[in-house]
């Protein structure tokens, strides 16, 4: 079933997130085009309207302002202001990160993987898009959808030797001599770090989860999500 949530904001306007899953969307992988066909079949918005990235687990964020929707750019964060366009980022395991503000019009949609994460796309994305003074004073708002849980997302010491150097806390053991890593943990260590105060709200859906109702990566499913922010007027 999708997720969906509404906020208000400034001026009496929504910031709207819609996450579509497997009862939505083909277990397939599409490109671009077929995934706003698919989007089209749930949010009454043109194609010109709908912005997707190419992905590549990096930390270039993309103001959508500049980008041509039909090129599908690279890059993992998205931002924007217009009201009535669709920001969208796929994830399948991965965590798909909303931001907003209630004093700003700026939003931002962010694909943050480990390797996004530990390279700190989050924080990057908010200090370019809002003002350092937004940053500190509370008004930030954020929200985590469906990704690999902290109970669940397994890791080699490869990977949890990059985060154990920085904040243990969010490793723990298993029974095989690898470890659980909790993403959200590390992600909440490093905004406080940097002095980001953002009341992020998590959905709490679990991708790897036997009965998951969106697509993981993991499991050897080859869909993806669609998770979709935009304003409304």
């Amino acid at each position: 079933m999708a997720l969906s949530r509404s906020f208000f904001v400034s001026g009496g306007k929504k910031i709207r997130i819609l996450i579509l899953g497997k009862e939505e969307l083909p277990e397939s992988s599409l490109d671009a085009n077929s995934q706003r066909e698919e989007i089209r079949r749930y949010v009454d918005f043109p194609d010109s309207e709908i912005y997707i990235l190419n992905q590549v687990h990096g930390d270039r964020v993309l103001d959508s302002a500049e980008a041509d929707p039909n090129a599908d750019p690279e890059g993992d964060a998205w931002f924007g202001e217009i009201s009535k366009r669709i920001l969208c980022i796929k994830t399948a395991d991965c965590m798909p990160l909303f931001f907003w503000s209630e004093r700003f019009d700026r939003f931002a949609a962010v694909h943050s993987g480990w390797k996004g994460t530990l390279a700190g796309i989050a924080e990057k994305t908010l200090s370019t898009i809002f003002p350092s003074e937004a940053l500190e004073d509370g008004s930030l708002r954020g929200f985590l959808g469906p990704c690999a849980g902290k109970a669940r997302y397994e890791v080699g010491e490869d990977v949890a030797s990059l985060f154990r150097i920085e904040f243990p806390e969010c490793l723990s053991p298993t029974e095989n001599g690898k470890s659980f890593l909790d993403l959200e943990k590390f992600l909440r260590f490093r905004l406080e770090k940097r002095g980001m105060r953002i009341d992020l709200q998590s959905c709490g859906i679990d991708t790897l989860e036997e009965h998951s109702d969106f697509f993981s990566h993991r499991k050897k499913e080859n869909g993806r999500n669609l998770n979709l922010i935009w304003k409304e007027d």
